[in-house]
């Protein structure tokens, strides 16, 4: 199992694939840019901290542009991809504190005209929080639980080219931290904001390098399995805190199909046994027979991959065909929230996987390694790294 600095201190690379390739000629390389706004805290749980003021932000990046030189560029419109660091207050100085942020940030630009241009940008990394939840001097907050989260942000951007080195731009930001259940509470920051900035140009305007690799894919069916250990705290959203670190060891085996070069979908069966659950149902009695079975949950998952040289970024849904504990514990607490009972039905996981062969030209018989963030219906569950092979 990772460290818990191991957790905090890997980061996530996001890409997102744009629906038509397009070949530009030409394109300058790198650039750094800055921007200043204002956001408003989401309150979504009822005790949420107060928020009376708005949330300054600010960020600076430093970017390059991918012209083609290796041949997964031209799959994704040539993205530019960069170094994110944000930061800035939440809104209430007194509880929530102040954050700061580095992300891996992709951004895939298109014209709007001659001197327009939009930008989808999508960006994770990790966060430093100044005043995280504290029982005896910070008992409030119950957003960020602990000095180190998770950094989501994402981002559409509008442009304007000043000149031939310089650009404005007017950013729409959501950004999203969480320790995955790591560490009690984690309510989650949830924060959109808009901002104005400029980016200016480094080097010259250079022609792109494309490559001329012929994209082959296998498309037969292959074969994936993989082994996992999460970790996580038992409990809601805010409670109990300082709870003791449960291991969740894991297994699957699922049937996996390309369907281009950096397109990959994926349908099987994984199981995982929680050892929190287990110390929760012998110590509250909650059965009286088959307690390691009971701590078990079983699911069909269907995934998605987006391929990237030696990385890939994972999403699955799944259906849960065994989950007895979960269901169990509404019932007793008599809890029939729609989205609660969602919460026992559909699992979903979002991570980064990275294969000891290019993927772009080794598409069978790879071993990766996997980081991810395993919830229910969009709430944390557990921290997860795991170790497969692909048949």
């Amino acid at each position: 199992m990772l460290s818990k600095q191991g957790y905090w201190f890997l980061f996530l690379l996001f890409v997102f694939s744009s629906a038509t390739p397009c070949i530009l000629a030409q394109d300058r390389t790198n650039f750094l840019e800055g921007s200043a706004g204002y956001g408003k805290m989401i309150r979504n749980y009822p005790d949420f901290p107060t928020i009376e003021n708005p949330a300054v932000i600010t960020s600076v990046k430093f970017s390059r542009h991918f012209d083609g030189y290796k041949p997964w560029h031209r799959f994704y419109n040539f993205p530019k991809v960069g170094v994110n660091l944000t930061g800035g207050s939440l809104g209430n100085n007194s509880v929530l504190g102040h954050f700061a942020g580095l992300m891996s940030e992709f951004s895939f630009e298109k014209k709007l005209g001659n001197s327009f241009f939009w930008a989808p940008r999508l960006a994770m990394g990790v966060s430093w929080f100044s005043k995280p939840y504290n029982e005896f001097q910070n008992p409030a907050n119950v957003v960020i639980g602990s000095a180190f989260t998770f950094l989501v942000s994402a981002e559409a951007a509008v442009g304007y080219e000043l000149t031939s080195k310089t650009d404005l731009l007017l950013r729409f930001t959501l950004l999203h931290a969480s320790n995955s259940h790591y560490k009690l509470p984690n309510v989650g920051m949830n924060l959109p904001a808009i901002s104005i900035g400029a980016r200016y140009y480094l080097s010259k305007t250079q022609e792109a390098r494309l490559d001329t690799t012929e994209a082959i894919f296998n498309k037969k069916p292959q074969i994936h399995a993989r082994v996992a250990l999460g970790i996580n705290e038992l409990g809601s959203s805010t409670t109990p805190v300082n709870g003791p670190k449960y291991a969740v060891y894991l297994g699957s085996v699922y049937v996996a199909k390309l369907y281009s070069p950096i397109n990959k979908v994926s349908a099987g069966i994984e199981a995982w046994y929680n050892t929190g659950v287990y110390d929760f149902i012998v110590s509250q009695d909650f059965y009286e027979t088959k307690r390691h079975t009971q701590s078990m949950a079983v699911a069909l998952v269907f995934g998605h991959e987006f391929l990237i040289g030696h990385f890939g970024l994972v999403t699955t849904l799944g259906l849960y065909i065994y989950n007895p504990f979960y269901k169990d514990r509404l019932k007793q607490n008599e809890i029939d929230g729609f989205k609660d009972k969602l919460k026992s039905y559909i699992p979903a996981r979002l991570g980064f996987q990275y294969y000891l062969k290019n993927t772009m030209s080794e598409q069978n018989k790879n071993l990766f390694i996997g980081l991810y963030i395993k919830s229910n219906f969009g709430q944390a569950d557990f921290l997860e790294s795991s170790i497969g092979y692909m048949f």
